[in-house]
């Protein structure tokens, strides 16, 4: 889900996007606790936003690794 008032998810570096994920469930719990529901709601449209984009990645990575280990399988099977 996009949050219109955040940067794009997509230019942070792995690591930053990790944090900020850590960062955001920090904040979600503290304001869980406080009982201010819209504030709750806020932080979780941010961390939806980015954990969706980590699981994109992954994917992603995970389809790159997946085609270049089909390739290679490819030469060394040789039926002739």
């Amino acid at each position: 889900m996009f949050h219109p008032l955040m940067d794009p998810v997509t230019r942070l570096k792995d690591a930053d996007l990790e944090a900020r994920i850590v960062d955001l469930s920090k904040k979600y719990f503290i304001a869980a606790k406080s009982g201010n529901s819209d504030v709750v709601h806020q932080i979780l449209l941010a961390l939806e936003s980015h954990k969706e984009e980590q699981v994109r990645r992954r994917q992603q990575a995970t389809a790159e690794l997946l085609k270049k280990q089909d390739k290679d399988l490819g030469d060394l099977i040789n039926v002739d």
